[in-house]
């Protein structure tokens, strides 16, 4: 990963525009005009309170802004022009707040390093939510990997299989060494926790991701229902606990409802082993010798290619 540099600074109570050279200060905070910084359309954090934004808005207007916003120099802009890399719901407090100018920590660094900056901004939040947390550390993982999400959750199970001696194929050393510092800069979470416990995350029903991204279902309880196959039924779970505010425990409760019995599924043999099992059967009998047979068994064989079609 890039060493990030901090690019410039001034005192705090002089904007960039008033900046006849990049000065250097302690502080290393300068004020920058609201409108020069764009947040990322992209970044993992997709719901922000509103009455939260509020009372930030209304303490902006008593006291100022307390924490500097981070931002990087606008790749390919001449108009001083700022990438948001840290504190989006600053930035948005500010703007409710009619604010004209900012105190912002300026960082020249690379595309790839900005995006890690602002995932570990994201996990370093109070109010984080699993889906958050997982969407910001896969980032990181296909960044650093130079991976796509399949590919990266493909090394991931490799790695798990590697470790129960299911396969000979090697996890190069390379690509471990990556993973194993993601981890560690998350400071939470280890690969096989996130492999078996968040991975299944990136593939939720919309209307299942949609209510955790907004943090108002726990993940605890989006696990519980992700036990059921069908997405009709998490679904119609989804509505039940929505409705209900049911438990973790009411709802594994309904769960080992809707899920079919042991028995059931012993009294509905699998179709795959009745199918390789008639055919057997078929190639031993008699039914050969047998005109009224043969023609019964052409006309059920005629239905069967028909379904298969």
């Amino acid at each position: 990963m890039q060493t990030i540099r901090q690019e410039s600074s001034a005192p705090p109570d002089e904007t960039v525009e008033q900046l006849p050279t990049a000065s250097h200060t302690p502080t290393g905070v300068v004020l920058v005009p609201l409108d020069k910084i764009h947040p990322d359309p992209d970044q993992p954090r997709r719901y922000f309170d509103e009455g939260e934004l509020n009372k930030m808005a209304v303490s902006m207007r008593e006291i100022g802004v307390i924490d500097p916003l981070t931002v990087r120099p606008k790749p390919n802009s001449n108009d001083l022009e700022y990438d948001l890399l840290a504190g989006e719901k600053r930035w948005r407090s500010a703007m409710m707040a009619g604010l004209q100018v900012v105190p912002v920590r300026i960082f020249d660094v690379d595309d790839r390093t900005a995006l890690d900056i602002k995932a570990i901004s994201n996990l370093q939040r109070s109010d984080l939510n699993a889906w958050e947390e997982t969407q910001a550390i896969m980032g990181m993982l296909m960044r650093n990997l130079e991976k796509s999400q399949e590919e990266v959750v493909s090394l991931l199970n490799q790695a798990a299989n590697q470790k129960r001696g299911l396969t000979d194929n090697v996890v190069r050393k390379s690509d471990w060494e990556i993973v194993e510092d993601v981890f560690n800069l998350v400071g939470r979470l280890t690969p096989e926790s996130f492999r078996k416990h968040r991975v299944p995350l990136l593939k939720l029903p919309q209307s299942i991701e949609s209510v955790l991204r907004q943090g108002k279902l726990q993940y605890t309880k989006v696990n519980e229902i992700l036990k059921l196959k069908s997405v009709e039924q998490q679904e119609a779970l989804l509505d039940e606990v929505m409705a209900a505010n049911l438990s973790v425990e009411e709802i594994r409760q309904r769960v080992r409802e809707l899920r079919p019995s042991k028995t059931a599924k012993e009294q509905s043999p699998n179709l795959s082993g009745r199918l390789t099992s008639v055919t057997r059967a078929i190639k031993q009998a008699k039914i050969w010798h047998d005109p009224k047979k043969q023609k019964r068994l052409e006309k059920l064989l005629g239905e069967l290619e028909n379904l298969l079609q």
